[in-house]
């Protein structure tokens, strides 16, 4: 806090307790530290570029964007090792795909544990979304809270969501994903 000035003596300014003078020299040293990092953080950049034009390289590499098929930040587990028993590799189509036959009247076999498979299951999964999501907008929303629509609560909504998705793509055997195997992997 500053001292007004002393009556009588003719001084009319403010004496200070030093608060002023450390404020402006913490600013002016966090100023040159940013200023510093910034020219630092640039220089990289133009390295890195010199780098990637003597590579002839452009953009970003699938393997900074995704991590073994998955998009980086993604939350829900997925489908990979959801089957891993040994009766998952010959299993028989179920659900919708039940009934289709092979080439020569045969039964196809899928293979559960293959990659194709866990592709083919978040294929389904897509599907089941959207049909969760068609569903959820039917729902009328009580405003017990006063925010109806908040970002924070549908942001919930659509991380429980995708998990509903997820659970019953692996649990209710609609075999949409089965059928898709069995036409990529050429059984049909």
């Amino acid at each position: 806090m500053g001292v007004k000035g002393i009556s009588g003596s003719g001084i009319t300014g403010t004496l200070s307790d030093g608060a002023m003078p450390l404020g402006s020299a913490r600013r002016e040293s966090d100023e040159k530290n940013f200023m510093a990092l910034v020219n630092e953080l640039t220089a990289r950049a133009s390295r890195n570029d010199a780098r990637l034009n003597d590579a002839d390289l452009s953009g970003v590499s699938s393997s900074q964007v995704s991590s073994g098929k998955r998009i980086n930040g993604d939350y829900t587990k997925g489908f990979k090792d959801a089957f891993t028993s040994e009766k998952d590799k010959s299993a028989r189509p179920r659900g919708f795909a039940a009934g289709t036959t092979g080439p020569l009247g045969s039964a196809p076999v899928i293979d559960r544990t293959s990659e194709l498979y866990e592709q083919s299951l978040e294929m389904e999964n897509y599907f089941v979304k959207i049909m969760l999501s068609s569903m959820r907008g039917t729902i009328q929303k009580a405003e017990l809270l006063g925010k109806e629509n908040s970002f924070a609560r549908d942001m919930y909504d659509d991380m429980l969501y995708d998990n509903y998705a997820e659970q019953i793509t692996k649990s209710a055997g609609l075999g949409l994903a089965d059928q898709i195997y069995i036409e990529l992997s050429g059984q049909r």
